[in-house]
């Protein structure tokens, strides 16, 4: 339990730094503690809403949040939510984890490609 609290809290960090620590927190609860996909990927949007909470503070604070994009973002987001849910009860889990392996790795490449 300690050494989850401690993994969280510095994927947390990482995570506001700018590392895409949700990820992150998807391996490392596959891997070292057999959580299954769906559940790490369900703690994953709940580990989001605390590790996002103060960023979205300071960017209202500095009135950087445009509330259409805001808004649309929030309805495309309830929709994605709705079709993945819906979908994740059809795909295998195997098939799920693969896909997210894939998403990850080139989310990663274009990462880096971007910054060079």
């Amino acid at each position: 339990m300690i050494v989850t609290v401690i993994a969280s809290f510095f994927i947390a960090l990482l995570s506001g730094l700018g590392v895409g620590g949700g990820g992150l927190f998807v391996v490392f609860l596959n891997l070292f503690t057999d959580t299954p996909q769906l559940a790490a990927q369900g703690m994953n949007l709940l580990f989001f809403l605390f590790s996002s909470g103060s960023a979205v503070c300071v960017h209202i604070s500095k009135r950087q949040i445009l509330g259409t994009a805001v808004l649309t973002m929030i309805l495309f987001g309830i929709a994605g939510a709705v079709v993945g849910s819906l979908l994740s009860n059809v795909v295998g889990q195997a098939l799920l984890r693969k896909a997210f392996g894939v998403m990850l790795i080139v989310s990663g490449m274009l990462s880096l490609r971007k910054k060079r």
